[in-house]
């Protein structure tokens, strides 16, 4: 019982902070700093990857400033994370703002009482993204603007993936960061040079769990200690076929 009246707590804060601003879903993409401001390194406890992460599996499009293609920059967001001063927990919070420093919406603080550092950080910003699961955000398509176009200043949209028809062998997601699961388990999908990093997102270290990598005869890896031909699907599934004719599917979740 105490644990639903927290549950209720957390959506009805979220809720209300959402409702009184511009909706999320009318943005078209939201951009992550490499480097937060109470931290001393670029992506320091992995909190900027895991950032573009939960905003990803929970319907934003994701970029570092360093990956941004050639659009209006106020059709989007710019994410930051705030670390609250405490004496016996690390808190943490996600805020949003318009391209004019106009702070669109407030995420609920998340709270951790893990003693190491990195554990403790990343436990935090794990809580503090559990109000956007009922914010039901799907942002629309990127508008990107090209120089190629006849028209100066015209916009080129650019369709979602899953809007375009792929072979078996069809390219994998676009976005860097992508929510995938397998045995109810949570995994992310990593774009890298030449393919795909794949890592275990149920736990706070992001455990590397397979190398994919495409090559003439497509995507070939070596994931959860195996050799395996690998396919994306036309639904972003991926497929896994094991020399012994043994296949498992990671499931979709962006």
């Amino acid at each position: 019982m105490k644990h639903f009246f927290l549950t209720l707590a957390i959506i009805v804060t979220c809720f209300n902070v959402s409702m009184a601003q511009k909706s999320l879903s009318d943005y078209s993409f939201v951009v992550v700093p490499e480097k937060f401001e109470f931290l001393s390194k670029p992506n320091q406890y992995q909190l900027n990857d895991m950032t573009k992460y939960y905003l990803a599996k929970n319907g934003f499009n994701t970029y570092y400033f360093s990956e941004l293609p050639s659009v209006d920059n106020c059709d989007g967001l710019w994410a930051d994370v705030a670390s609250i001063v405490g004496f016996t927990r690390t808190k943490i919070m996600v805020v949003l703002k318009d391209c004019k420093g106009n702070e669109v919406f407030r995420g609920e603080t998340g709270t951790s009482k893990q003693k190491e550092y990195k554990k403790s950080y990343q436990d935090a910003l794990r809580n503090a993204f559990l109000c956007f699961k009922e914010l039901g955000v799907k942002q629309k398509a990127v508008a990107v603007r090209t120089k190629d176009i006849a028209s100066p200043g015209q916009d080129v949209v650019i369709a979602p993936k899953s809007n375009i028809e792929e072979s078996r062998w069809g390219m994998g997601p676009e976005n860097q960061f992508n929510a995938y699961t397998y045995k109810s388990v949570a995994y992310l999908l990593k774009k890298v040079e030449g393919g795909y990093n794949l890592y275990d997102a149920s736990t706070a270290d992001f455990i590397l769990k397979g190398t994919i990598g495409f090559s003439k005869s497509g995507y070939m890896g070596v994931v959860f200690d195996l050799n395996y031909q690998c396919s994306f699907l036309e639904n972003q599934d991926l497929l896994l076929m094991g020399q012994d004719g043994v296949s498992l599917t990671l499931v979709f979740q962006n």
